[in-house]
């Protein structure tokens, strides 16, 4: 389904809450055909071969027969294979069908709207220019709450329906074999496939990462949070890119749900679990900082704190992850070199001075300032003011990412 060019006009008004994906729903819909197929094929194979398994052993006697039968019933067996790849495919399958009903169901209910808004707006230029004025703004206001409410309906159905069949898939999987998983988590994966391109996740760093938050308290917290909010987490091996063109280590999709972390095959997993406690925060903020209700340094600066906010947080993991592992912490960011740094300096002033060592209240406050100060200096320098300015001017003209999780 594509969208009519005559609405084209229209729709640059609203395309920021009402994006209009492209037209391979043919492509996704034999995709999921394929899959159930495949699932099915699966399943026939497997009634047909178990009978006969068990027949073998049932009229026969021996030492290689009983070795075959402990093979055959156990978790790794090739009747469990069958049946696990099976339900995997007709879960994967079943994902994908929804997914393309519902983009169908989106894309109509976009043209719906902008047919409206077009003959509205081709009446109110009937009328005087100040009224005239009057009705395009507010038939254009009204077009995109109406959008923006029927994209969320949307996007709970998807993170809810969508989401539950393709990590039901996920932990079918998790239980597989080389031969059935190489073929089956392609897929099953890239059904989650919008703007960021093939999620293909490297599971052993999510299990090591895991291991490693689960260190902490603050990582403990993250892994909850994220785990009660439904967030699925993926690791990708390069870095990611977001529209700007800015090389990230982690970002948030508030639309999927999904929360994404680079470079999963050359950070270690201590690096990647800061990462995840990071983008956590993100996941945290849900619906703002929006650029639509907010003014450009109001707007600015309160994604910079967010950004902020996440690198305290981090540090926060790191200094407990040492703490718990008997290592002394050596301040390896922005804020902890700051920190550490204000804190040194500052004691070393007062014993110039005879006066005594800064008190732990004391020596969190100085040091938290120049650790902000430091992240304020980090954001400028990795371009992220620029970066918020731009997202500001393109409010009205293009998708905006807006972190947040659903309530």
């Amino acid at each position: 389904m594509e969208l009519p060019s005559q609405l084209a006009g229209v729709h640059s008004m609203v395309e920021d809450v009402a994006p209009f994906p492209p037209p391979d729903e043919e492509e996704r819909l034999g995709s999921a055909r394929a899959w159930i197929d495949l699932g099915l094929a699966l399943r026939t194979a497997s009634a047909e071969m178990e009978p006969a398994a068990r027949h073998l052993w049932q009229t026969n006697e021996g030492a290689d027969v009983a070795a075959f039968k402990k093979h055959w019933e156990g978790e790794d067996g090739p009747g469990r294979q069958l049946a696990a790849g099976s339900e995997a495919a007709l879960q994967s399958g079943i994902g994908t069908l929804i997914y393309v009903l519902l983009r169908a169901m989106w894309k109509g209910l976009i043209i719906y709207v902008l047919v409206w808004l077009a003959i509205s707006l081709l009446a109110a230029v009937l009328t005087g220019p100040a009224v005239r004025e009057f009705i395009r703004l507010a038939r254009v206001r009204g077009a995109r709450m109406s959008l923006t409410t029927i994209r969320e309906s949307l996007r709970q159905l998807i993170s809810g329906i969508l989401r539950d069949t393709l990590r039901k898939a996920r932990g079918i999987l998790s239980n597989l074999g080389v031969v059935f998983a190489a073929p089956v988590v392609s897929p099953a994966l890239a059904v989650w496939k919008l703007d960021y391109g093939m999620m293909d996740s490297d599971e052993d760093a999510l299990r090591r990462t895991e291991e490693v938050l689960r260190e902490t308290p603050a990582g403990r917290e993250a892994l909850a949070w994220a785990k009660k909010h439904g967030i699925t987490v993926i690791f990708n091996h390069s870095d990611l890119n977001d529209s700007e063109g800015i090389v990230g280590l982690g970002d948030f999709n508030d639309e999927l749900d999904v929360l994404r972390i680079g470079g999963a095959n050359t950070r270690s997993p201590e690096d990647l679990a800061a990462t995840f406690v990071h983008e956590v925060n993100h996941a945290r903020h849900q619906g703002g900082p929006n650029p639509l209700t907010m003014g450009r340094e109001e707007f600015v600066n309160a994604a910079v704190q967010e950004e902020i906010d996440g690198e305290i947080r981090g540090h926060e993991f790191r200094v407990q992850l040492a703490a718990a592992r008997g290592e002394p912490y050596t301040g390896s960011s922005d804020y902890g070199r700051a920190y550490q740094a204000a804190v040194h300096d500052e004691n070393y002033r007062r014993s110039e001075q005879g006066l005594p060592e800064l008190t732990a209240d004391e020596a969190q406050r100085v040091g938290d300032r120049a650790g902000r100060e430091a992240l304020q200096e980090w954001a400028r320098s990795t371009g992220y003011y620029e970066q918020f300015n731009r997202q500001y001017d393109l409010r009205f003209l293009e998708p905006i990412k807006i972190l947040g999780t659903p309530s």
